[in-house]
């Protein structure tokens, strides 16, 4: 309910008042514009319907001018006259004169252009008559009109004038009221007759202008009197509201004395008083007042009453007031004895209304805060003992207004809160909501306990955890523990991506379960649990392909936890570096055999050669020695010769010479495997090395064997930034000729090729390191063949098809001479690359 007082009620009125003065002048505006607004479109409505009429009427008595018609039709007479103003002919009857150039219609008409049509009105002994005049190309024709003729209906209620083009009156409908033609105006007033006009130019025989004059007494009438019953009820109005707002004034007056009165019961002592020294105050102050004498001071019978009900009452509330004196007497020896009670105690006790502020901080509050009372009390806890945001949305800030909403479903709850020196302490609350005699909640009780540092050792405890976990997920193995029952109970970040079931589901979930893969390791488990001696070396392969590998290692948990960690790494690079460095050794250990096997053979070989030539030259015919000694033996040589032929024995011997040959290659390769080559090394573009390999390889035909080069699509994809490598241009060369030539015999040799054979050769930048791979799409590898394919002498071609010693040479050649890695990646039917690494050129 909203409150005003008697003076703003009346100036209220008043304004209303203006307000209705205002509206009602407005609608009095707006309804003398609506009713000129009406008046005026009728006048000018029935102005156009006359203009329409007569100008109708002109044209009609036209047509009959020019017509031999001979009837009446409003037209007293149709002269045609000569254009020297001798009568021509007349109708319907002929007329005496037969000369007009003299009389005043001639002089008139006589400057007519040819076609010109005019209303003329012409007065004749005392009479003024109506003509329609046409000029022709050389007469007149000239009608007389009967003035009621021309305009045969009269206007009802109105009356209507003709003026012509100097503004005469040529014909004049009645003069009922008097109206006088040459003071025409918009309004005028005849006879106590109201008169509106309107007029309409029309430019047909003339031109000529038509007024009509409305009578609208009646109307004018009506409307006026309609404004002075309206002017009057508003006088009317105004004046009883003059009376209203003097007896409001009045009783402003009453209203005035009686809040002087009050005001002088309950002012408020000069210095502050203790509340019963303020109750005794009070009732002293009732005492000192003359209520009779102040019932005799209101003008109104209702104030007097409501002086002497105060009066009642100010009798009671003494008696009241005598009473509280003494209860509150009681009262302060409780408080008190409360207030020592709370003051001693050893943690915080405040109290704070539904708004939060607060009304009660002990002594241990304001040492601990660092607040005062007067300080705090009737502050809000949000800024004082709260931080304060400037969006005021914190977590902290929401549980205060919520704890505020609803205090009984907060009971404890554990903050931080600010002291006055900018210190931040963790406390734990315990509140209470506190309710009056009516159950409401006007007040909470929060006690508080310092718990700052047991706060700093849980979070200390805390980070020392999240410390651990992001070790333990930095790291690239799987981690996974597991209790005695083979349930896991911890995994990192890893494991949790290997899982098949989700992150929420792992822990308590069996660890087969969650890893399918481990399942038949958890006989490991269990043993390494009861041991307590790691289970370690497990080495599996995983994937799809099993060329994948996995260390498995399972660590048992010391101390009175029974359980087991489970660690996975992925060994799949570390099996093919175990695998390089067996391979590796297997090549230093041939190397070292291969040359001792090379000088032993190269001996007896070299003697073998040796002995086929000398062979050779015992059949030749040149040598004098050979001729002696066959005429020696009784034949010549030339038959020597002859059966030697016959029987293949220098094809024998050639055989022999080619096996030697093939075998002192061997051995020079073997040789060459087994030291360290002396080629000098320079600086070079390998895209420039397998450019001249290429070239060497497309002039390599044999009909004898089956690849051709020319049939196999080559495709390169050279990186366009490459830096330079320092090697030995020729071993590069035949690393990459032999590689070319492998790759194009497995294809060629593949009875299963049926697409077009391709290799494909790419070059790219590692660092300060080149690649170049090379790739075809044939038969691939197994993995065993794999696993041996740069073994000495291990050949999968044909017997005498292959040494076997290629791409162990090739090998060599890369990570001996050349401190670089030779790389085969391959499966079975899906074609082989083989990468090799080289180091670049450096500064």
């Amino acid at each position: 309910m909203k409150i005003i007082s008697i003076h703003t009620l009346s100036k209220r009125i008043r304004n209303y008042l203006s307000f209705l003065l205002v509206i009602s002048i407005m609608c009095l505006s707006l309804s003398l514009l609506l009713f000129s607004w009406m008046i005026n479109n009728e006048i000018i409505e029935k102005a156009d319907t006359w203009g329409t009429y007569i100008t109708n009427r002109i044209n009609f008595i036209e047509n009959i001018m020019q017509s031999k018609n001979s009837l009446d039709y409003g037209v007293t007479s149709i002269l045609r006259v000569s254009a020297q103003g001798e009568i021509l002919s007349s109708r319907p009857d002929p007329v005496e004169n037969s000369n007009i150039s003299n009389s005043s219609l001639f002089n008139k008409i006589k400057s007519f252009t040819p076609g010109q049509f005019s209303l003329l009105s012409v007065k004749e002994q005392n009479k003024t008559k109506l003509y329609l005049a046409k000029r022709l190309d050389n007469s007149f024709i000239i009608a007389e009109l009967n003035l009621k003729d021309l305009v045969p209906v009269s206007p009802q209620e109105a009356e209507l004038f003709i003026f012509n083009k100097n503004n005469i009156c040529m014909l004049h409908t009645g003069n009922l009221y008097t109206l006088h033609p040459e003071r025409m105006h918009r309004i005028m007033m005849s006879s106590l007759h109201i008169f509106a006009s309107a007029k309409i130019r029309i430019e047909k025989a003339g031109p000529i202008t038509i007024v009509v004059a409305k009578d609208i007494s009646k109307e004018f009438y009506c409307i006026f009197m309609f404004i002075l019953l309206a002017i009057t009820a508003v006088i009317i109005i105004l004046k009883k509201s003059t009376f209203l707002t003097w007896d409001l004034a009045d009783t402003e007056k009453d209203f005035s004395s009686i809040k002087e009165l009050l005001a002088d019961v309950s002012m408020p002592p000069v210095r502050k008083l203790n509340h019963l020294h303020a109750i005794e105050y009070a009732a002293e102050n009732i005492r000192k007042v003359d209520w009779n004498a102040e019932v005799e001071k209101m003008t109104f019978i209702e104030n007097r009453e409501y002086i002497l009900t105060t009066a009642f009452f100010a009798g009671n509330i003494l008696q009241l007031l005598d009473e509280v004196t003494i209860h509150s007497k009681e009262l302060s020896k409780s408080r008190q004895e409360y207030r020592d009670l709370v003051q001693r105690a050893h943690s915080i006790i405040i109290r704070m209304d539904m708004k939060g502020n607060c009304t009660f901080f002990n002594e241990y509050a304001q040492s601990f805060f660092g607040f005062s009372q007067e300080e705090i009390l009737g502050k809000n806890i949000v800024g004082t003992i709260i931080h304060k945001t400037e969006s005021g949305n914190s977590n902290i800030e929401n549980f205060i207004f919520n704890m505020l909403e609803h205090p009984e479903n907060f009971p404890t709850n554990i903050n931080q809160n600010i002291c006055k020196d900018g210190n931040k302490s963790w406390l734990y609350w315990s509140n209470s909501p506190v309710h009056d005699d009516e159950g409401n909640i006007i007040e909470i009780l929060s006690v508080g306990t310092d718990i700052t540092e047991r706060k700093r050792v849980e979070q200390e405890l805390q980070q020392t955890k999240n410390y651990i976990k992001d070790i333990i997920d930095s790291m690239p193995s799987i981690i996974i523990g597991v209790n005695s029952e083979g349930e896991i109970i911890h995994y990192n970040s890893n494991a949790e991506k290997k899982s098949i079931i989700a992150a929420n589901q792992l822990l308590g979930n069996q660890i087969g379960t969650a890893f399918p893969d481990l399942a038949k390791y958890s006989s490991h488990i269990e043993k390494a649990i009861k041991t307590s001696i790691p289970e370690a070396e497990i080495r599996a392969p995983y994937g799809h392909d099993g060329q994948k590998f996995q260390d498995i290692m399972i660590y048992p948990l010391s101390g009175d936890i029974k359980g087991a960690v489970v660690r996975i790494d992925d060994a799949t690079e570390r099996a093919k570096i175990e695998e390089i460095m067996v391979q590796t050794e297997k090549m230093m250990s041939i190397g070292g055999l291969a040359a001792g096997m090379a000088h032993e053979i190269n001996n007896p070989l070299g003697g073998i050669l040796q002995g086929i030539q000398n062979i050779i030259r015992r059949f030749s015919p040149e040598l004098a020695p050979n001729i002696l000694a066959a005429k020696k033996a009784g034949c010549n040589i030339d038959s020597i010769i002859a059966y030697v032929e016959d029987r293949k024995i220098i094809t024998t011997i050639e055989g022999i010479t080619e096996a030697g040959i093939r075998a002192a290659e061997i051995v020079s390769r073997m040789l060459e495997f087994s030291r360290k080559s002396n080629f000098s090394k320079t600086t070079c573009d390998i895209r420039t090395l397998i450019d001249n390999s290429l070239s060497l390889a497309l002039q390599d035909y044999d009909p004898n064997k089956k690849h051709d080069f020319k049939k196999i699509k080559i495709t390169k994809e050279y990186s366009e930034s490459l830096n330079l490598i320092s090697c030995s241009k020729t071993e590069i060369e035949q690393v990459i000729l032999n590689l070319l030539r492998n790759s194009a015999q497995a294809m060629f040799d593949w009875p299963d090729m049926t697409a077009t054979p391709e290799i494909s050769i790419k070059t790219s930048s590692l660092g300060d390191m080149v690649r170049c791979s090379i790739s075809d799409n044939g038969p691939g590898m197994d993995h065993d063949t794999k696993k041996r394919v740069f073994e000495p002498f291990y050949t999968t071609k044909n017997p005498g098809s292959g040494t076997g010693l290629g791409l162990s040479v090739s090998y060599f050649i890369i990570t001996q001479n050349h401190k670089g890695t030779l790389n085969v990646n391959s499966s079975k039917g899906k074609g082989t690359t083989f990468t090799i690494i080289l180091p670049t050129m450096q500064d």
